[in-house]
């Protein structure tokens, strides 16, 4: 990335007058450069930064708490990505724990219910520029599943042969007229929800079980339930992060209820669809098809059956992953880092709810004794 860190609108001048911070920088493959620069960023802070052990593709990394304990209990703002994750065990080895940041959008991995209880903040990089490239990327998958542009790809390289004029050849379908169902109507949702309106689609969208529908609903969505979006939709669109250890959204019974034919769009998280039943659903024609920029398990296993589907689009957790939206990530970190350590909410605070207990927190660390626990009950 070019972007020099000096031309970030930083605080660099604003450093904790008495002493060095501590902060915690976990490893990731796929955020190399943006770590490395939030970890310049913090040297010219003055801020000691302890790095975390290597990340490697596959399961999420667990952390040793015992054999890190020593490490970590100087640190007072947390960063972590995707792919380690960070429990209450984890937490409370950080007794000076003001923060948890993580330089990207997803907190699937931070347990944000035991940071509210235990009075800390946690903050993200849910920009501007992540909403408008995720939204976009959806509705570029939809068309793509309508549409099978590389169909038309293997028509000029000569692997398909050019459609007659039968009906039954013709693979391409139009947006217009069809239903969108959204899985979840936040930020991202919404953005979606805006970017379909001009294609004379009609969108139907949920929330969480129970959630009453939102005020300031646009004309052109309707807020049902779940059962009633998959049965209705010509095409469903996740939007939403299943919690920890949550059983997914969409799983056999899910993909039973949608329409026969209807195609599903998951730029959201792999943990929210069970890709067995997926998968059974694509190959017995169930579903029409899917369009998939995250797994279970990334990157997608070799021997994953989704490989061998026609009707599936495959992106490896890189559709939205654009020059704009990563360019700000190391200056958002910087930023909710600063603030952190300030006394100041983070931006795009995922737990704004804990303030009171984080003050709270934050005068029983400036007292001569420790707190023995902060752990608020909930």
């Amino acid at each position: 990335m070019q972007n020099s860190l000096r031309d970030q609108p930083f605080h660099r001048e604003r450093h904790m007058a008495a002493r060095h911070p501590t902060v915690f920088l976990a490893h990731d493959y796929m955020l190399s450069e943006v770590l490395d620069q939030i970890a310049a960023g913090l040297a010219e802070r003055r801020v000691r930064v302890v790095r975390g052990p290597v990340t490697v593709p596959g399961p999420k990394l667990v952390y040793d708490v015992p054999d890190m304990r020593a490490r970590l209990r100087d640190v007072e703002v947390a960063v972590f990505s995707s792919r380690s994750v960070c429990g209450p065990e984890l937490m409370d080895a950080m007794p000076r724990l003001r923060g948890i940041v993580n330089p990207t959008v997803g907190l699937e991995t931070v347990d944000v219910g035991a940071a509210t209880a235990r009075g800390i903040l946690v903050g993200h990089a849910a920009t501007l520029q992540n909403r408008t490239a995720l939204a976009e990327a959806t509705v570029m998958l939809i068309l793509m599943q309508l549409y099978q542009p590389d169909r038309a790809r293997e028509v000029m390289d000569g692997r398909r042969p050019r459609p007659r004029a039968l009906l039954a050849e013709r693979w391409a379908r139009i947006l217009a007229g069809r239903t969108v169902g959204l899985v979840g109507f936040g930020r991202i949702g919404r953005e979606v929800a805006r970017r379909l309106a001009g294609f004379g689609v009609r969108v139907l969208a949920c929330g969480r079980p129970g959630a009453p529908p939102p005020d300031d609903l646009p004309d052109h969505v309707a807020f049902v339930a779940l059962d009633e979006l998959l049965a209705g939709s010509d095409i469903v669109s996740l939007h939403v992060t299943p919690a920890s250890g949550a059983r997914p959204v969409m799983g056999a019974r899910e993909f039973a209820l949608m329409k026969p034919g209807a195609r599903l769009i998951n730029t959201a998280r792999g943990q929210a669809v069970d890709e067995g039943a997926l998968c059974e659903a694509l190959s017995s024609g169930r579903l029409g098809g899917a369009a998939l920029d995250t797994f279970e398990v990334e990157p997608l296993p070799a021997d994953s059956p989704l490989w061998t589907l026609d009707n599936v689009y495959l992106t490896p957790h890189l559709v939205a992953q654009t020059y704009d939206g990563l360019s700000v990530l190391p200056g958002t970190a910087l930023e909710n880092i600063d603030r952190l350590l300030r006394g100041e909410l983070p931006l795009y605070c995922k737990n704004p709810e804990a303030e009171p207990a984080w003050r709270r927190r934050l005068d029983a660390m400036a007292g001569p004794e420790m707190a023995g626990s902060f752990i608020e009950e909930r």
